[in-house]
């Protein structure tokens, strides 16, 4: 009988951060004030058509990274997305579908490194395909709007941010939550992590929004004031550069008394592999957890993660609705079978089609379930009603259920906080 495995959640965010760091060096600054964060576009009137839908199909977008384009700079294989789809929609179709309706799977890969080219995704989605909804499968959430406010197409998945979402003129509906920062700093309060540490923020360009508007609230509600505040201005590709600015960091945070430094977003992959070389040891608090870093045991001085928490999502590889899917796409293709793992498990460099299998298996299930709701009469005012009543649902693989309702479309999984085991080189749900 196969053991129960629970661990954090580990995403496609944690290989993009890795390859941010691979592709940029940075300059830092320490502000005492974050910038405040750009406003979203103002929300117009909701489509009243119903694209992509016809008596006997469903057209679903299927947007994922394209890690190939990247290879020259970092080796990320995740397993093939649309062939990992394939097998999971033939399974549904072959059931009957959605209330008779067949899903028509239409893909498009994202890249990561350039905005036009993310945008020429959308584009052929959204208005070449006319999809009814997108599965978007970005690390982040910046290509969201494209979707949900310029072309006014639905979504599944991506982290779900409540201003945002506000702006959507589509539904939108997530198992991940964009509150994850706040919900970290939560967990670590509740903890007692925080109690008379003097805590420094490090955060790299890009996440600032999610310190000033998540971060920096959830301190000061735990009666925390940041001794000092750095930025890393991703720009350039020189190791040095990184290493001397991020320096730079450190001694400003000394200089203020910092014990702890609480590192927001990609400042996770990166401050750790800077730190180890030097004689400075704080407390690190992530707010996702360092995969990227953590990878590939000998490579580095992991001493910098001891005592270390990150807040996460938790999920169990061994859940029977994830197992499923597992045998589904390994059915589909022999040469996967007993390799559909958890990514934590696997070797540095080596692919891991898990990840794929993992974020197919949730995205279609949500999907799905939120569609079979909706009933017969499928549109964008049935599926955000049935999104809206779905109530509590099991996403495959997660430890806790989601619950959707009108005011929690992100499904509202808890964020917990997860400890550095040294001895797996793995973060590790904590002890209750």
């Amino acid at each position: 009988m196969t053991p129960t495995i629970r661990r954090p959640l580990r995403r496609a965010g944690a290989a993009a951060a890795a390859l941010a760091l691979s592709l940029a060096a940075a300059a830092c600054t320490i502000e005492d004030k974050d910038k405040a964060a750009a406003p979203g576009a103002a929300p117009g009137a909701a489509r009243t058509d119903t694209p992509g839908v016809t008596a006997d199909s469903i057209k679903l977008g299927i947007s994922y990274p394209d890690f190939a384009a990247v290879k020259a700079f970092v080796n990320i294989d995740q397993g093939d997305f649309e062939a990992t789809y394939k097998a999971l929609i033939d399974k549904v179709n072959a059931a009957g579908g959605i209330h008779g309706r067949k899903i028509v799977p239409v893909f498009a890969k994202t890249s990561l490194v350039s905005p036009a080219a993310a945008q020429e995704a959308c584009v052929k989605l959204t208005q070449d395909e006319k999809v009814f909804a997108v599965v978007n499968l970005m690390p982040g959430n910046a290509q969201v709007p494209c979707y949900t406010q310029t072309n006014r197409t639905a979504v599944i998945g991506s982290p779900l941010e409540p201003e945002m979402n506000a702006a959507a003129q589509a539904p939108w509906f997530s198992f991940d939550t964009g509150l994850i920062p706040r919900k970290s700093v939560e967990a670590f309060a509740a903890r007692g992590d925080l109690a008379g540490r003097k805590v420094a923020i490090a955060t790299v360009s890009g996440d600032e929004a999610q310190t000033s508007a998540q971060v920096l609230p959830a301190l000061q509600a735990a009666g925390i004031t940041p001794v000092a505040n750095g930025t890393i201005t991703m720009g350039g590709a020189d190791p040095a550069v990184l290493g001397q600015q991020a320096g730079v960091l450190f001694q400003k945070a000394q200089a203020s008394g910092a014990d702890t430094l609480l590192l927001v977003g990609g400042a996770a992959q990166i401050i750790p592999q800077v730190l180890e070389k030097t004689t400075w040891r704080p407390r690190l608090l992530f707010t996702v957890i360092p995969s990227g870093y953590t990878t590939g045991k000998g490579q580095h001085d992991f001493g910098t993660l001891k005592d270390s928490v990150a807040g996460s999502q938790i999920v169990d590889w061994s859940d029977p609705a994830l197992t499923a899917c597992a045998d589904t796409v390994a059915q589909a293709d022999p040469s996967l079978a007993g390799k559909l793992v958890d990514p934590a498990t696997v070797g540095g460099g080596q692919p891991t089609p898990g990840a794929s299998m993992a974020s197919a298996c949730r995205n279609l299930a949500l999907f799905k379930a939120i569609a079979d709701k909706a009933g017969p009469t499928l549109d964008y005012t049935t599926f955000r009603q049935a999104g809206n009543s779905l109530g509590r649902f099991h996403i495959p693989g997660f430890r806790e259920d989601a619950d959707y309702g009108p005011d929690t479309p992100d499904g509202a999984i808890p964020v917990r906080a997860t400890v550095y085991d040294p001895a797996g080189n793995r973060f590790v749900p904590a002890p209750n």
